[in-house]
């Protein structure tokens, strides 16, 4: 799905039959701020709103993985190196292996054989 985070969750907030003066009551937002946010005026909201954001949409893991992966492409301020940050979206099969990862609980171990596997293939 190639969208924005506002329009994700305007599409998920309207397939609930849920008004924007609800859902922003539900979440405890303004409705004008929540409006700024589906407009794409304003970046994701903190996590603790994201949280019940999710929760009220009633979304799927696969929905929720969406929303938080829009939801932090949204903000300006990355933790994530910018270099990391554009080679990740370069290439969506690393969303899906990071997520795997995360299920599995992947240590440090894991991904130092990972890497090893990938600088040799580059040798």
């Amino acid at each position: 799905m190639n969208c924005t985070f506002g329009a994700f969750v305007s599409q998920k907030r309207h397939e609930q039959c849920i008004s924007l003066r609800q859902f922003a009551d539900m979440i405890k937002i303004s409705p004008e701020y929540l409006s700024k946010i589906e407009n794409c005026e304003r970046p994701a909201p903190s996590n603790d709103i994201l949280m019940r954001m999710s929760d009220k949409l009633l979304l799927s893991e696969t929905e929720k993985e969406v929303f938080f992966d829009l939801a932090a492409q949204s903000k300006s301020d990355s933790s994530i190196a910018v270099d990391l940050v554009n080679y990740i979206h370069k290439y969506p099969t690393i969303y899906k292996t990071l997520r795997i990862a995360k299920r599995c609980n992947a240590t440090d171990e894991d991904w130092q054989k990972f890497a090893d596997m990938l600088v040799e293939k580059n040798l």
